[in-house]
């Protein structure tokens, strides 16, 4: 992936391989760079270390959701292990009440 790229879909929130959610997602890569940090002396491009944004669920799910770690099945079937990192706020998508959530992907890939 590459700045400005990303993922949407509607997948599924897992925890110990077993389903906690259904998610509409929205994951992307900034678009612009202020700065380069370096620390390990390698000079690398992995933006994927930088993939973020929002999973939406519905209000009776709320309750199951914390801020931790989490697996998220992409609609294409593909995982990414997450981090829930704060609620974000109430919101109405296609004319349904839905709850938005911050996220960050911590792991790229898994099996």
């Amino acid at each position: 992936m590459n700045p400005g790229d990303t993922l949407e879909g509607h997948g599924l929130l897992l925890q110990h391989g077993r389903l906690v959610a259904e998610v509409d997602y929205h994951l992307t890569i900034p678009s612009e760079t202020h700065f380069f940090v370096n620390p390990t002396g390698r000079f690398r491009l992995d933006y994927e270390e930088h993939l973020g944004g929002f999973i939406v669920i519905r209000p009776a799910d709320e309750e199951k959701i914390s801020l931790r770690e989490y697996t998220l099945e992409l609609a294409n079937k593909h995982k990414r292990l997450i981090r829930v990192e704060r609620r974000y706020k109430r919101i109405k998508r296609n004319g349904k009440a839905r709850i938005s959530y911050w996220v960050r992907v911590i792991q790229e890939r898994m099996s």
